[in-house]
């Protein structure tokens, strides 16, 4: 009789198991037909591009509320029709240091170089065929306010496109500062003249 019993408990408890494994909701299942909480398992997934009578509109995608943004975005505030000559002016808010330059660098060797070439003379990798963009070393831009310059990356300029959508807010001002290195680089003043000397002594003449 004991053998017996032993042997019914087992039974019942490999009974509850097997129940709870897979009906409770909580275990991978392939077919579950009591179960006790579901968990969403059965959630219905909606084919992108497929038809969805539930909506009015029958479409499966929905299109986010007018004026919605990101966590943590900042809307721009301008758009592509405001000239850059009109965006206010204020300096880099991203302070500059090697590691922020560095990664300037990266990013401006990533989007920037094909077609403003290595140092920014607009003479890219794509220049011909496409137009030669104008030279970021020129008097011009070398005036424009860090911020002006951040919009023209940000919605672009007559030919050139929007990268806000490919470059995060925190990499185009670290742009911006490489690109103040490569036009100090070549229209140095005095000052950087002299530090460039004291670190770098010229070569005395020898008679």
């Amino acid at each position: 009789m004991k053998k017996i019993g032993a042997a019914f408990s087992v039974l019942v408890l490999g009974g509850l198991v097997f129940w709870l494994v897979n009906n409770s909701g909580y275990f991978p299942y392939t077919h579950n037909p009591l179960q006790y909480m579901p968990n969403m398992h059965h959630t219905k997934a909606l084919i992108p591009q497929r038809g969805y009578d539930f909506y009015a509109d029958g479409a499966s995608v929905r299109v986010p509320p007018a004026g919605a943004v990101a966590v943590n975005q900042n809307p721009y505030p301008y758009t592509k029709a405001t000239f850059a000559a009109d965006v206010r002016k204020f300096s880099n808010p991203v302070a500059a240091d090697l590691a922020t330059v560095k990664r300037g660098q990266k990013v401006f060797m990533t989007y920037c170089v094909v077609c403003h070439g290595p140092k920014g003379y607009g003479d890219g990798y794509v220049v011909p065929p496409f137009s030669q963009p104008p030279s970021l070393q020129s008097e011009k831009i070398r005036g424009y306010a860090d911020s002006q310059i951040f919009h023209v990356i940000t919605v672009g300029q007559n030919v050139m496109g929007a990268y806000g959508p490919q470059i995060r807010e925190q990499d185009r001002w670290a742009v911006i500062h490489y690109l103040r290195v490569l036009q100090r680089a070549e229209n140095p003043n005095d000052e950087d003249i002299k530090a460039f000397e004291n670190v770098f002594p010229p070569e005395q003449e020898t008679k």
